[in-house]
């Protein structure tokens, strides 16, 4: 019996760009509590941001992992908070800067319904792209505030060549810093250890759940770790290549509702005492991984 399911948001639960989660979404999450399953985000975004996604009602992110794994909330309660050293993030910028269109941005600990992000090395309109895109509002800076940082985003234009130099640099200086890159050219900067599967581990110890009582959606690179975490792990089919190769099982696509269809699954069974339909059909697996594959057609989505 499965006690807990946990979701990825972009472009898993809901397609990057969207408002809001579908109708259907929130319906399908309503079913699973009222089969005694917990739901949460598991998710590099926040409060502030997953807010407007759930239509401002808080009771359907008040448990879950965000900021992949830096934060960890249940019933509303704030249970672990990982931030990154200000000597590491210093050296860090330091790196990326050295490269033509590389940017970074700083999201306060403090912060409010507008997301703010201070923004180091980009032009106010590349900024304000970034932040139509991504949803927060920058203030491009000089220097970041000396002030606490709950998320910190290296973004570059420069493809994954740089991708590699930057995290090539915070090997080599000894930072204890790790970069996932959730979208082409934007990574979430985290500290050491700190990912979704160490996050997954503190909401499970403190729910009193087993591995083998939750399920996890994903679809891209900073979902891996929870991917390998938990046993019975799900890639839409729009997943990134690796996140289809590592996931267990596979659904429809997220702009399909493909979670939300898989968590009506989860809830019915749950009632009838058996497990999932798309966890029982036989080479469904492999099915889902072909068809990944070919959605993907070699393109990356977070």
């Amino acid at each position: 019996m499965f006690k807990l399911v946990l979701s990825d948001m972009d472009n898993t639960l809901i397609p990057i760009g969207r408002s809001h989660v579908s109708a259907r979404t929130l319906v399908a999450i309503q079913a699973l509590r009222a089969a005694g399953i917990e739901f949460g985000p598991c998710t590099g975004r926040g409060p502030v941001e997953l807010a407007p996604f759930f239509l401002h009602d808080a009771d359907y992110f008040q448990t879950g992992v965000l900021f992949n794994g830096q934060m960890v909330y249940v019933d509303g309660e704030l249970v672990s908070e990982s931030l990154c050293a200000p000597g590491d993030l210093r050296r860090l910028q330091e790196a990326a800067l050295a490269h033509p269109g590389t940017c970074l941005f700083y999201y306060p600990q403090e912060t409010d319904e507008t997301n703010p992000a201070y923004c180091v090395g980009a032009a106010p309109e590349e900024a304000a792209a970034y932040g139509r895109r991504y949803r927060f509002t920058p203030h491009v800076v000089d220097e970041a505030p000396e002030v606490p940082y709950i998320s910190v985003t290296v973004a570059t234009r420069g493809g994954a060549g740089v991708v590699d130099a930057v995290r090539d640099a915070v090997r080599d200086e000894g930072l204890a810093l790790e970069l996932v890159e959730t979208f082409p050219g934007w990574c979430d900067v985290l500290p050491r250890g700190v990912n979704k599967a160490s996050g997954i581990r503190v909401l499970a110890r403190e729910l009193g759940v087993s591995p083998d009582e939750v399920v996890f959606f994903g679809d891209a690179e900073n979902d891996l770790e929870a991917i390998a975490e938990v046993e019975n792990s799900v890639a839409v089919a729009n997943a990134m290549p690796a996140a289809a190769r590592a996931a267990r099982w596979h659904v429809g696509a997220c702009a399909d509702d493909g979670v939300a269809v898989a968590m009506v699954d989860i809830a019915l069974a749950a009632q009838r005492g058996e497990r999932p339909a798309f966890m029982r059909e036989a080479g469904r697996a492999d099915a889902g991984r072909a068809v990944a594959s070919e959605r993907q057609g070699g393109g990356v989505t977070q």
